[in-house]
């Protein structure tokens, strides 16, 4: 991307890289998806004002640039990556999360962190414990390092035709995530359950939502998220599926100009 700072701060033992583009009064900071990273958030980014906007991309562990450890792969231990990115970012925070890294923003807002201003949800992860048959997380998992069927599973999570550039991004990240952040978060995230910390929320929020999402389907997320959440509004983009940040970032930028 240009113009942009990759950098690298310390969770520990744990190098996170936190990607920074731009100068404006806006500070930013985008979470991504499971078997995703940072670059996940590109066509959203170019679609913002660096005078406007600085924006901060952050890589879970297991992810991108980061660190590959073999703990830390579960609710607590991404939820520290992010605690951490949001506190080394000395300004007022609009923090934008997708799908894992949306149910993780959601478990930090809920802790109130000082610098958080706004939350933008795009079809995030509820907080309501999530849990598949044994037969759809085999399958799932048989993806792992299989370009190919990485890419089937990927394209049967949207609905909108995103750009070959931007398909190849995320097939790429997917294949190079650790089998640890794979199985980790399947396993360990995904099932946990804290719905009773919602109504800590104190910030507005946004929560984007896809009409042909099959993963956060938009009703669940309507009403577990958006309608858990105090004073939350709900957005719902026609003929869009899952992965919203490629599918639609017109858009998801226009959301994050717009609220405010």
């Amino acid at each position: 991307m240009e113009d942009s700072m990759p950098a690298f701060i310390r969770n520990g033992d744990v190098a996170l890289c936190v990607e920074r583009r731009g100068s404006g009064s806006r500070s930013i900071l985008f979470a991504h998806g499971w078997i995703s990273s940072r670059r996940m958030w590109y066509d959203v980014a170019q679609r913002l004002d660096t005078s406007e906007f600085t924006m901060h991309f952050l890589d879970f562990r297991g992810c991108g640039l980061s660190d590959r450890p073999e703990q830390g792969h579960d609710l607590e231990g991404y939820a520290s990556d992010l605690r951490l990115a949001l506190a080394s970012i000395d300004a007022p925070v609009t923090l934008v999360a997708h799908s894992m890294g949306g149910k993780l923003a959601q478990y930090i807002a809920a802790q109130r962190p000082s610098n958080l201003e706004r939350l933008i949800l795009v079809a995030p992860g509820t907080a309501k414990a999530t849990r598949f048959p044994e037969k759809h997380r085999a399958l799932t998992l048989a993806a792992y390092g299989s370009r190919e069927r990485i890419e089937r599973f990927q394209r049967a999570a949207m609905s909108r035709e995103p750009a070959p550039e931007s398909m190849m991004r995320i097939v790429d990240d997917a294949l190079i995530a650790q089998y640890e952040h794979w199985i980790g978060w399947y396993d360990r995230g995904r099932g946990i359950d804290f719905m009773d910390r919602l109504p800590e929320i104190a910030v507005p929020a946004l929560v984007l939502a896809g009409a042909k999402d099959p993963l956060a389907l938009p009703q669940r997320v309507r009403r577990d998220c958006a309608g858990a959440i105090s004073g939350a509004l709900y957005v719902l983009l026609r003929e869009a599926g899952h992965n919203l940040p490629i599918e639609a970032p017109d858009d998801v930028a226009s959301a994050i100009r717009q609220f405010r």
